[in-house]
């Protein structure tokens, strides 16, 4: 049965890496692998010396992973030992042993140790043709920076004082980030990263043609480097000509006004990254470079942009699957460019088994600015949760203000026609309808440090909403809501994220805010463990003649919740393939003057994502921790049945 069990682990795992250390893993671990070879090479034939274990003592400075990546010699891992027909990978060669030795030293010698010694020697394992290489480092002391020291080529005191004075090369000489502060380890592969520092420094307060060289004398005997850089400023330089090249269906000045880049403006670096961002934003183009093309050093910059359009009319179609919605799916149409100014119209219809929204949505990039854009977008809505159903149409508004690639705001307005119905057990109460129109002026912002495959860093997402002001529409509210997030590396696998999100509703006739404008809690995307809007008050269902049916949430005027999220990349198995472990939190408040953290409900558990081409592939299984009666069923000490503690969640798209 061992056997077996090794023969089919083997076939199953042809294909997998292994990139996972297995360097502290003894020997006898593989004493199964070992029968194997037995059963499998059982012959006269001498086999070569094959690498089975490659080991690193004496370092210090720098860990086995570091240096395991830089020579060529390589240990198989436990399932490459077991793929028998690969024999000839992992060859010993002591020439290549030796060239390992020489990629160390100078790894060593380019961070700084001049002194390093490296010895290896080779033993034989287990097997005769089985060998242990070893290699021992002796790293000796390092050099450290004694001095550093600048000079300038120019023909102008005034600008070489200004820039020493400035505050900009001041951070760059006396900053965390300089590599060569006094006492620090001399490092020669530091020198580019000093360059380019100071280089866009520089180029950011206008020496467009600025060259930077950092160069070393280095005192063996005392371990000791002074560090000299060169700095030929060159002129300040202005904007002069924008070239652009690609544009098909807008004229050339769409492009430069989109860019933000003006003739005069003083050059700077930041400014073309930017002008890139924005053309980026824009939903006519696909690709857009902006650079320098060749020119002389002078006190004007030509810049060259290059675009490249999208497809003038276009059809998208997108479906995804959940434990909540079941299926949903979108369709659009889509123009971006109607009357030859860059503008996009597009028609878009979606549909789940709870939400069917369809609309028109129109946008205008650059209204008032570059950075701004602003769309007009009318809508009908059909949203059929399962306390209540609510008919919607409307029109919205949006002036959208884009700060850089991590700050956005937004200012709306939405003005729409509303008939809600109370639901029972999935049927609807008539005689319970509501008709309002809302009012409503919103603000909101955006912070967010993380790129579309991974978190990162912060994010804040504050909202706003004031509705009824001015006496318009017929409900008035106030709406607070704060989300914030972080994001952890723990390891270059490894990431804890978590999230806090509170709300607050503030109305003058609380108990009569109608249902879908009230905070909700619990789902895939909130406090897994219960099932969507599942968490907080609810109210019994009871038939004619009394008898207890279900309960249905009513939602509240404060909402408080945490998530807590340990994510683990699993690239043995599968790149893209993750685990996390899970516990999250929150209550749901019928009113905000009853908020209490000590009401909070857990649920905690694990799940698995697969960062599919279509997005990310989840499914979690949450349980809950401390549910009341009503999460279970339990009406008046009789339990009803059909909810347990437990809950699955089923989604494409990351928690948060």
């Amino acid at each position: 049965m061992t056997f077996i069990f090794i023969l089919f682990l083997t076939l199953t795992n042809a294909t997998l890496a292994t990139e996972i250390d297995y360097s502290n893993v003894s020997e006898e671990a593989f004493d199964e692998e070992l029968f194997l070879d037995d059963f499998i090479l059982n012959d006269d034939e001498p086999r070569r010396p094959q690498v089975r274990r490659v080991r690193i003592i004496g370092n210090r400075a720098f860990s086995n992973v570091v240096l395991r990546e830089i020579i060529a010699t390589k240990q198989p891992g436990v399932i490459r030992r077991m793929q028998f027909w690969k024999p000839d990978e992992f060859d010993l060669s002591e020439q290549e042993i030796r060239r390992d030795v020489i990629r160390m030293q100078r790894f060593y010698e380019r961070r700084g140790f001049y002194e390093t010694q490296i010895t290896y020697q080779i033993e034989e394992g287990k097997r005769s043709h089985h060998q242990i290489v070893t290699f021992n480092i002796s790293e000796g002391e390092p050099v450290k920076v004694r001095s550093l020291d600048y000079s300038f080529i120019t023909d102008d005191p005034k600008m070489e004082q200004e820039i020493r004075e400035s505050r900009t090369f001041r951070r760059a000489n006396t900053g965390i980030r300089n590599p060569f502060l006094k006492g620090n380890r001399y490092e020669l592969i530091k020198h580019g990263d000093m360059e380019a520092q100071l280089r866009r420094r520089l180029q950011n307060r206008g020496h467009a043609f600025v060259r930077v060289e950092a160069d070393a004398v280095i005192d063996t005997l005392a371990r000791k480097a002074d560090v000299h850089i060169t700095i030929e400023p060159g002129p300040v330089a202005w904007f002069n000509t924008i070239l652009v090249e690609g544009a098909e269906t807008v004229p050339p000045s769409l492009v430069e006004y989109q860019s933000d880049i003006r003739t005069g403006d003083q050059f700077s670096r930041n400014k073309l990254r930017r002008g890139q961002q924005l053309l980026f934003r824009h939903p006519l183009f696909r690709f857009v470079t902006v650079n320098l093309p060749e020119q002389p050093v002078s006190d004007s910059v030509d810049v060259r942009i290059r675009v490249r359009e999208f497809p003038l009319r276009s059809i998208q179609i997108q479906a995804g699957l959940g434990d909540e919605e079941i299926i949903r799916g979108r369709v659009s149409w889509t123009h971006r460019n109607p009357f030859g100014n860059g503008h996009r119209f597009s028609v878009s219809a979606r549909g789940s088994f709870i939400e069917q929204r369809a609309g028109l949505d129109y946008l205008m990039p650059g209204l008032f600015t570059p950075r701004s854009n602003f769309n007009i977008s009318p809508f009908i809505l059909r949203l059929d949760e399962k306390n209540f159903l609510l008919n919607s149409g409307g029109i919205r508004s949006n002036l959208g203000y884009y700060h850089n690639e991590y700050f956005v705001a937004n200012l709306g307005y939405e003005w729409s026609q509303n008939k809600i119905f109370q639901k029972d057990l999935n049927v609807v109460v008539r005689d319970s309808t509501v008709i309002y129109n809302i009012s409503s002026l919103t603000l909101s912002a955006l912070y967010n440090e993380s790129t579309p495959s991974r978190g990162r860093g912060w994010a804040f997402r504050p909202y706003i909403e004031f509705s009824g002001f001015l006496n318009t529409g017929t409900i008035a509210y106030n709406k607070l809501v704060l989300d914030v997030r972080r994001f952890i590396d723990v390891s270059s696998s490894t990431q804890l994220a978590l999230r806090l999100d509170n709300g607050f509703l503030f109305s003058n006739q609380p108990f009569s805010t109608p249902a879908n404008i009230r905070f909700y809690a619990g789902g895939t995307n909130s406090v897994r463990g219960w099932s969507r809007s599942q968490l907080g008050p609810k109210r019994a269902i009871l038939d004619e003649q009394g008898n207890f049916r279900d309960f249905v949430p009513v939602g509240g005027r404060a909402l408080s919740m945490f998530n807590v999220e340990l994510r683990q990349d699993l690239p043995l198995f599968e790149n893209g393939l993750m685990f996390v472990a899970f516990l999250d939190g929150g209550q749901v408040w019928l009113d905000y003057q009853d908020f209490n953290p000590a009401d909070y409900q857990y649920a905690a558990g694990g799940g698995f994502r697969y960062l599919s081409p279509i997005g990310p592939i989840r499914i979690d299984f949450g349980y809950k921790l401390n549910p009341r009666d009503s999460d279970l069923n339990i009406f008046e000490g009789v339990r009803y049945g059909g909810v347990n503690r437990w809950n699955i969640h089923f989604s494409i798209g990351q928690t948060f």
